[in-house]
């Protein structure tokens, strides 16, 4: 299933939604990172002295300082991550993928916190069948939390069959270079539709005329220079757009 998102520069880009075995392996390594804390804060009692059975049985630990410490990340780890993290917990982060709206939008507090809510039932009640059935069922990949919230999660490996957006054509190595560092501020995603509409044709790429025309046109809106062909000039534009509407996105 694809999820359009759209960037504030009004670029819409399409995702996937996240496969169930990424969705599984994103919350096996939330877990892992739970018991860690857990684990970690015991180690760190048990070093300073306070944390020991004795003084658990005598009540020195008091009970809002173990659920505080060791409870509180429990209960409220997805939420609160989900909702200052821009929909990702450190397992999705991981895996790379995010809770988004069906309709491409950022999830509202609200939303955040009715998948956090049905949890309890799409996880804990039902020793996760609920959540895993449903989520490999339902159209949207959606479990009962996100079929009442609107959300659902997406994978942040973008679409390959974004063919308006010449997502394909992106180079999204760690090295990647942007030249045109201001080029969402310089042009609009209709400009670099209306690029895209001329350097994919393979009738207008031939002639080199209305290159030349399109890319002087550019020059001149954004007062950039190319000693490369114009194909080329044109084809770094839309890369570099592309490219930091992205980064956006993450």
């Amino acid at each position: 299933m694809i999820i359009e998102v759209q960037t504030t520069q009004n670029v819409t880009i399409d995702y996937d939604t996240a496969g169930l075995g990424k969705r599984i392996l994103a919350h096996i390594l939330d877990l892992i990172f739970m018991i860690l804390w857990f684990i970690g804060w015991i180690w760190i009692f048990s070093i300073i002295g306070y944390f020991t059975f004795d003084t658990f049985l005598d009540g020195e630990l008091t009970t809002i300082l173990i659920f505080v410490i060791f409870f509180f990340p429990f209960l409220f780890y997805d939420f609160l991550f989900e909702l200052f993290n821009n929909g990702q917990s450190p397992g999705k982060m991981i895996m790379k993928i995010r809770v988004i709206n069906i309709d491409g939008t950022t999830p509202s507090v609200g939303s955040y916190l009715i998948r956090w809510l049905f949890r309890l039932v799409d996880f804990t009640l039902t020793s996760h069948f609920l959540g895993v059935i449903m989520v490999a069922v339902t159209k949207k990949s959606q479990r009962l939390g996100d079929l009442l919230a609107g959300t659902t999660v997406i994978d942040l490996n973008l679409n390959a069959r974004d063919k308006r957006l010449s997502i394909t054509e992106l180079d999204f190595r760690d090295d990647y270079k942007v030249v045109y560092t201001d080029v969402l501020d310089r042009l609009s995603d209709k400009d670099i539709q209306t690029i895209l509409t001329i350097i994919d044709d393979n009738n207008v790429e031939s002639g080199n005329y209305f290159n030349e025309r399109l890319a002087d046109r550019i020059k001149s809106i954004t007062g950039y220079s190319y000693d490369g062909s114009d194909i080329l000039f044109l084809r770094k534009i839309v890369h570099d757009y592309n490219y930091l509407s992205v980064q956006e996105l993450k």
